[in-house]
């Protein structure tokens, strides 16, 4: 039946007030709930629910209940452990967007939480952050007896979104990082759950972690894509600086164990420690597969393929495993694969590796390393190593350092950079072969120097681990092997940076595989500094003693060995024509290691320490004062 017009006209003025109604309604609703009234009663409820979980909390005057269901307040303090400091996280709005449906029934319930312009204030060395951690641990460990009842649990966690969080710290001056972008929810019951999360990291690069709930535990992804690594290594106190790099990557993890895979590329490194200029672009790249049993308590790291370069160049096989049944202990093996000096070379930025030819030099070579041991014990750790160079060897004679085999002329270094120039050949009369030299000096010099030099490749290991054990305040000595020492004499300057040391390794491999060690050794002693302005024995003993250097006693040879570490310093004590008291005693303790390791005889040993030590120009001098200076330590170490 349809009604009249004027009914019809009738209803919908009746229908248009009652809208009005409740407009108006709805309006003084609204306003009521954006009253001091409404705010006092949510935060009655709201903060001590925050502080029960975080501590304590301070809440802003900031509160606005939106049309569409939402509730905002802010700002929220979470303050530091400095009373006058920044709060350790300031949250400038919280905004609760609440469920409709839950609303009709009677329920309060979140859907989503916002939380937007979020500052951390890590402070110096991230202190404040840890300490709000800790403080969190503690209030979480006292109300742990009251849990909620599967009654009073939600049916379903809100979705939480962080909006342009930044974080800031202190370390050498304010670094800040940021702004960063996140969302987290959960997906199904609490017994199959599925927790994802996305990030939008600073430079555009994006992070995902998707967690899954099983009946054996969880499993879980996480990916990372375009991730620009210089900014997030800013947050870790290194004293170098990192600009560019981008790191991509993906973790797989189950109950058993993890997959993993990931690649970064074109990070440059600036540091005066590193290098006198940016050191890069460096790319790396890395796969494996990590096996756990934590009833076992034990941790396989079955493979692990490390790469350098950008066409993967040289590559490195790490396994090893770990055990905390009892004392916890571990081990790890590493294998460089079978690498030529191009491919090394090609490796690194050019700011690492020498300016010679050595790409020339054909051949393989390969190295390992193993260490193992109790994990709270390292002076207990041992170390293994081994470097392969025989395919180098077979081709060294012919490489580009192969002229080292026959005279050359050198220019030695000096703190002003090259010095006048010598010639390292017969027809320099201060020139002395190495088999016209005393037996005793040679062994002085071994022994103080390098003792491993005629078994080792290039580089005394042993030493290496004895400096890589010993505790922070020891104070070991040494680990240059002749040959580094004749690598950074012959081709590097005096700069004291990491990158020098690198270059200074490549060389040592290519003399070990171009050169003899005698011919090394005779090198060596003909070109190294024995004091201001000279350079080799032939000069030193000249100058010390007088004579030649063919006829050098037992002692004499020992205070020549004694001065190498530092002979412009050392070179003191021949000014003032005697040594100290605590010098004699430092020259007389390598005599004693040549006689215990059998370099000399009873009657050799006892002549040596009662023989005079008399410096050419200053017969009969006296003992000068002694006065500290550095001793560097010398033991009997196998040859």
């Amino acid at each position: 039946m349809s009604l009249p017009p004027q009914s019809f006209k009738r209803g919908r003025v009746v229908l248009l007030l009652f809208a009005l109604l409740l407009a108006a309604s709805a309006g003084a609703g609204h306003t009521w709930l954006n009253g001091e009234a409404a705010r006092t009663r949510v935060l009655a409820r709201v903060k001590p629910t925050l502080e029960s979980r975080l501590g304590p909390v301070h809440i802003g005057d900031d509160f606005h209940v939106g049309w569409t269901g939402t509730v905002t307040l802010g700002p929220v303090d979470l303050p530091g452990t400095r009373p006058e400091g920044p709060p350790v996280v300031r949250i400038s709005s919280v905004t609760v967007h609440l469920r409709r449906r839950a609303l009709l029934s009677g329920h309060v319930e979140a859907s989503r939480v916002v939380l937007a312009g979020v500052q951390v204030e890590a402070g110096p060395r991230g202190q404040e952050v840890r300490a709000l951690v800790e403080r969190v641990r503690e209030v979480r460990e006292k109300r742990r007896p009251a849990l909620p009842s599967a009654e009073d649990a939600p049916r379903e966690l809100p979705e939480l979104a962080l909006k342009d969080v930044r974080l800031a710290f202190e370390n050498h001056g304010r670094v800040e990082w940021g702004p960063l972008s996140a969302r987290v929810r959960r997906k199904g019951p609490a017994e199959a759950s599925r927790w994802e999360a996305t990030a939008e990291l600073p430079g555009g690069g994006s992070a995902e972690v998707s967690l899954q709930h099983e009946q054996q535990g969880f499993s879980g992804t996480l990916r990372g894509k375009g991730i620009q690594v210089g900014p997030l290594l800013s947050l870790a106190e290194l004293p170098w600086r990192m600009d560019g790099g981008t790191l991509e990557g993906e973790v797989r993890a189950d109950a058993t164990g993890a997959t993993l895979s990931g690649a970064m590329t074109g990070l440059t490194v600036s540091s005066p420690q590193l290098a006198p200029e940016p050191v890069g672009p460096l790319s790396f790249s890395a796969e494996g597969r990590v096996q756990w049993d934590l009833e076992k308590r034990r941790v396989e790291l079955k493979t692990l393929r490390l790469t350098v370069g950008e066409r993967r160049e040289a590559r490195v096989e790490v396994r090893g495993e770990a055990t905390w049944s009892r004392e916890p202990r571990f081990s790890v093996q590493a294998e460089l694969q079978p690498l030529s000096f191009e491919q090394a070379m090609a490796a690194l930025p050019t700011a690492l590796v020498p300016s010679t030819e050595l790409a020339r030099l054909e051949g393989d070579f390969q190295a390992s390393l193993t260490l193992s041991g109790p994990i709270r014990q390292r002076r207990d750790w041992e170390v293994k190593t081994k470097l392969d160079l025989s395919e180098l060897k077979q081709s060294g004679r012919a490489g580009p350092l192969g002229w080292l085999r026959e005279p050359f002329d050198y220019r030695p270094l000096t703190a002003e950079g090259r010095g006048r120039e010598l010639h390292v050949g017969p027809s320099n009369p201060t020139y002395i072969p190495l088999a016209e030299l005393p037996r005793p000096l040679v062994r002085a010099v071994l022994r103080s120097e390098d003792a491993a030099f005629w078994t080792h490749r290039g580089f005394d290991f042993d030493s290496l681990r004895n400096i890589l054990l010993a505790p922070a305040d020891d104070k070991v000595r040494g680990g240059s092997t002749l040959t580094q020492q004749l690598a950074k004499n012959l081709f590097l300057s005096r700069e004291k940076t990491y990158a020098r040391k690198v270059k200074e390794a490549f060389l040592t491999l290519g003399l070990e595989a171009s050169v003899p060690k005698e011919r090394l050794l005779e090198v060596y002693f003909n070109i190294i500094e024995w004091g201001p302005g000279l350079h080799g024995i032939g000069e030193a003993a000249r100058h010390y003693f007088g004579k030649d250097a063919r006829e050098l006693s037992i002692r004499e040879s020992a205070f020549l060995a004694t001065i190498i570490p530092n002979p412009v310093r050392y070179h003191v004590y021949c000014s003032r024509g005697a040594l100290s008291e605590i010098w004699t005693k430092h020259v007389n303790e390598l005599l004693a290691v040549l006689y215990e390791g059998g370099d000399l005889t009873e009657a050799e040993y006892q002549e040596a320490l009662s023989a005079p030590l008399v410096f050419v120009g200053h017969p009969g001098a006296q003992p000068p004062a002694d006065e500290e200076m550095p001793i560097r330590a010398i033991s009997p170490r196998r040859d």
